[in-house]
């Protein structure tokens, strides 16, 4: 056979790993022979069951921090010993089984909206937002260790809430088509109400819609207060060619909201 330093030269590895490797017995040994590298089975055994006791609340921070070990052994141990991850947490909206009911009844209706839709009419999605002029800190969800994304990110059932120092309210406008509005600014102090909002749909949103589209287009805004309000609903039902009515978008969803989930969060983050 080779010696340790013909093994090193030929496979081009250091002598010290061909060491180690002769001291934990060949490849074809009983695994029971054999010394397995790596962390202690007690120290592995151990985390397992802290992991399992807190309930996916443990982060890698916090059982280095208790085992007194660096972040990145535990990192290692945790991944490559027991096999699992750590995962950003995905904060959902705390709904209560009614709001849930009301979503599947507002999404069938927003669905049989887009079914009565003329294939050559554009879908206007509207909706306001503040920007920040200075520092915006979002709240921080927190981490869990898990085999897989999402299998104990049910236990965060809120949305982490923006936190601005001075506020610009904007109105955009996006049709389904590409083409889009200029962004409509707030004066400093004013707020949106029924009344202000369909006066800027009225001055600025439906004269840009008409010599974009002519008549060919229905509006598209969440369920926000000044959007279904009885004056704005009887508004739309007048000067509007088309639009969904609040019964027709489902509630608190603003992951189906294109200006929600698309639109703002590049826009903000181009700033």
């Amino acid at each position: 056979g080779q010696n340790p330093s013909e093994i090193s030269k030929n496979l081009r590895v250091s002598r010290q790993t061909v060491y180690r490797t002769l001291e934990r017995g060949t490849a074809t040994a009983p695994k029971r022979m054999r010394t397995k590298p790596g962390r202690p089975t007690e120290t592995v055994e151990a985390v397992k069951i802290a992991i399992n006791e807190k309930n996916a609340k443990a982060t890698v921070r916090g059982l280095a921090r208790e085992f007194n070990m660096p972040r990145t052994t535990m990192r290692r141990l945790v991944k490559d010993d027991l096999g699992l991850k750590s995962f950003k947490r995905t904060p959902r909206h705390a709904l209560k089984s009614t709001d849930k009911e009301k979503r599947v009844a507002g999404a069938k209706k927003c669905l049989n909206q887009l079914k009565k839709k003329p294939k050559e009419v554009v879908i206007l999605h509207l909706d306001e937002t503040p920007f920040s002029l200075g520092e915006m800190v979002t709240m921080d969800t927190g981490f869990y260790i898990a085999e897989a994304c999402g299998d104990a990110d049910d236990t965060t059932v809120h949305y982490g809430k923006e936190r601005h120092f001075a506020n610009l309210q904007v109105i955009a406008v996006v049709g389904s088509d590409g083409q889009k509005c200029d962004l409509i600014f707030l004066e400093d102090g004013q707020r949106l109400n029924s009344f202000t909002y369909v006066e800027f749909l009225r001055r600025k949103v439906f004269p840009w819609a008409r010599a974009t589209y002519g008549e060919s287009w229905w509006l598209q805004h969440d369920g926000a207060s000044c959007h279904t309000s009885k004056f704005t609903q009887q508004f739309l039902r007048t000067e509007a060619p088309g639009f969904f009515p609040k019964e027709a978008w489902p509630p608190h969803s603003p992951d189906a909201a294109p200006m929600d989930y698309a639109i703002f969060g590049r826009l903000k983050s181009s700033l």
